[in-house]
């Protein structure tokens, strides 16, 4: 079986390593990236499988990077995760699904939780991009 490679977005240093080995140990490929900019320019450069990417950053948050992934060809998988407050799960992750992210974790998520996410949104069709026509 072909490895994933996931390209995995938070600035929290502590959820990126503890995500990236779960990621790891269940045989996918992490690319760890500490911002949405980095991580949109890593994919730019090298596309990824599935991201995921956390909802509440600096600078550019993860709302914006799945608006900007809309309209990447071809348009990437995501997964977003976000925590720390109450506005997460009530507001911010369904908005990201209504951006098209087929799954939304709320931090802190058990590594079941991460590992069924990510094989539920793999093995839905590739989705299409915003704007493309084939």
């Amino acid at each position: 079986m072909t490895q994933i490679r996931i390209l995995l977005i938070d600035d929290d240093d502590a959820v990126r390593e503890v995500t990236a080995a779960v990621l790891r140990q269940a045989g996918h490929t992490v690319t760890p990236a500490p911002n949405a900019k980095t991580g949109l320019t890593l994919h730019h450069a090298d596309p990824h499988d599935l991201i995921i990417t956390d909802i509440n950053m600096p600078d550019m948050d993860g709302l914006e990077l799945i608006m900007a992934l809309r309209h990447a060809a071809p348009r990437p998988r995501v997964i977003a995760i976000s925590g720390g407050y109450r506005l997460s799960e009530s507001l911010f992750l369904p908005l990201a699904q209504r951006l098209g992210v087929r799954h939304a974790l709320a931090k802190p998520f058990r590594a079941e939780a991460l590992l069924q996410a990510v094989d539920a949104v793999l093995a839905e069709p590739a989705p299409v991009t915003v704007g493309v026509v084939a």
